[in-house]
């Protein structure tokens, strides 16, 4: 009996036209959200590629000028000129990039990476926060996020299985027909739980399959290696997303009329799409406020603001704690600007690590209090998890920052000793050229690695399971309804 009505509910349901045209309106908000998303991470890839071989051509043009520039000359170039002088090069002719690549899932969600930099010009005085690239957009735009397809599953497909499915029993009890359905089976709840599974049957599968197909005509590589494992994951947490919204909209339907279902699904959706990220940022923002970048920026100024008296005192203080260079300290006078800001930066960076260590504490509670709010909505914690598995959330630019940063103190590592050595022994490998060549290793310079995306697989874990356990919860509430009544 059970089976009978299952099937011929799924079949009404099937063919209803209202059912394929709102079939056929989210798929094509799907395909059009991924189209974009993977055009907006082509347009990254693309600017990549342009950094990489812009960082390549000069490094080359370099180390030709070193020999081109190695052959007796009657001048002698400026050492800020001059390609093969270590401390010329590491401040003036030094290029390069770091970088984050879009990962292979980009195109799920734009997330963060229209607000956060994905490459950073990599300097040696750099100080937090880092020197970023940005791309001018309409802050309007911005504000109302990017039309994606983590848009589309977080926002568009919650209104889709209300419209779907608040009517199916509201329907039918104001038109007085319910008495009669229920009468053909034990209890109430049984036809309740008969139009949640053929909702289930019809909008889960779809909703996979649509999505799939969508990132797959978006031109999406869903079938690399390092994106089955998140892609498993993203299906996980939107199958529970999806049970969670219909059992969601079959409880209210099952107890009210078709308007008044519709007022409060839409109250409903409303609440967790919107009214509780807005209570969390603003609760978030009076508990930890943002110091003052400007107040930053101007103590930045004024550690910088020096004169060259007070800068040579640096770099002799700089020389009494490190003895092995102090022989530059004779020759104070002959060592370049470019090898004395080695202290300035030195001493600026211990002038202002109290303050950075405060603005770095501030940005870390108030991001772990963010996360921690935003497992009240099911739709934070979707739209979370599909940044994740995209790779354009706040957690993956926390990860390229720390990485930058150790890049930066790598390349100190290997400039700053051997810009303080020639400071303290100077020498001249080729008497009577225009270069100097106290510095050929060019080749050895190290590369920034971009790291693969961490695939977060504990939060991403945690989330799905979240939204499985809200819809379970919703289910067994659904199945247990003592409470319901004709």
């Amino acid at each position: 009996m059970m089976r009978t009505l299952f099937r011929m509910e799924l079949a009404i349901l099937a063919k209803a036209r209202f059912t394929q045209a709102l079939g056929a309106l989210l798929f094509a908000a799907l395909c059009w959200g991924a189209i974009h998303g993977e055009r907006h991470a082509g347009q990254q890839r693309a600017t990549v590629q342009r950094l990489q071989l812009h960082e390549a051509n000069t490094l080359a043009q370099q180390q030709a000028d070193v020999l081109r520039y190695s052959v007796p000359a009657a001048t002698v170039l400026p050492y800020w000129q001059d390609p093969s002088d270590v401390a010329g090069f590491m401040r003036y002719g030094f290029t390069a990039y770091a970088v984050k690549p879009p990962a292979p899932l980009a195109g799920i969600a734009i997330g963060q990476s229209r607000l956060l930099p994905f490459y950073i010009k990599t300097e040696l005085d750099f100080i937090a926060p880092p020197a970023s690239a940005f791309d001018f957009v309409n802050p309007l735009l911005l504000s109302l996020g990017d039309f994606d397809l983590a848009f589309v599953l977080v926002f568009v497909l919650p209104l889709a299985l209300i419209a779907l499915g608040a009517s199916r029993l509201s329907a039918e009890r104001d038109s007085g027909a319910l008495m009669l359905l229920a009468t053909q089976l034990p209890a109430y709840h049984h036809l309740v739980m008969l139009k949640f599974a053929a909702l289930v049957a019809l909008c889960l599968p779809f909703t996979l399959a649509a999505s799939l197909l969508a990132l797959l005509l978006a031109g999406t590589p869903v079938w690399a290696g390092q994106s089955l494992g998140l892609l498993l994951q993203s299906g996980l947490a939107v199958s529970g997303f999806i049970l969670f919204w219909l059992a969601l909209t079959v409880w209210v339907a099952s107890r009210t009329g078709v308007v008044g279902s519709y007022l409060r699904l839409i109250s409903i959706w409303i609440t967790f799409s919107f009214f509780v990220p807005a209570l969390g940022a603003l609760l978030i923002k009076q508990a930890y406020p943002a110091p003052s970048s400007l107040q930053y920026l101007d103590a930045l100024r004024r550690a910088h603001n020096i004169s060259t008296e007070q800068r040579d005192q640096l770099f002799l203080a700089y020389l009494a704690e490190n003895p092995a260079y102090a022989g530059a300290a004779e020759r104070i006078s002959k060592v370049p600007y470019a090898t004395k800001v080695i202290a300035v930066q030195y001493a600026v960076e211990r002038q202002l690590a109290e303050q950075v260590a405060s603005r770095q504490a501030q940005h870390a509670q108030a991001s772990a209090h963010a996360a921690a709010l935003s497992w009240l909505s099911p739709a934070m914690v979707l739209d979370t998890l599909l940044q994740q598995a995209a790779g354009s959330g706040a957690q993956r630019h926390q990860q390229f920052l720390q990485q930058s940063t150790a890049y930066t103190d790598t390349l100190r590592d290997f400039f700053w000793p051997r810009a303080l050595l020639e400071a303290a022994k100077p020498s001249n490998a080729c008497p009577g050229c225009a270069a100097r060549r106290n510095f050929t290793e060019h080749d050895k310079i190290p590369r920034f690695q971009a790291q693969p995306i961490d695939p977060a697989g504990q939060g991403m874990a945690a989330g799905a399971l979240y939204l499985w356990l809200l819809a379970c919860a919703m289910m067994l509430l659904l199945w247990q309804g003592k409470s319901l009544r004709l």
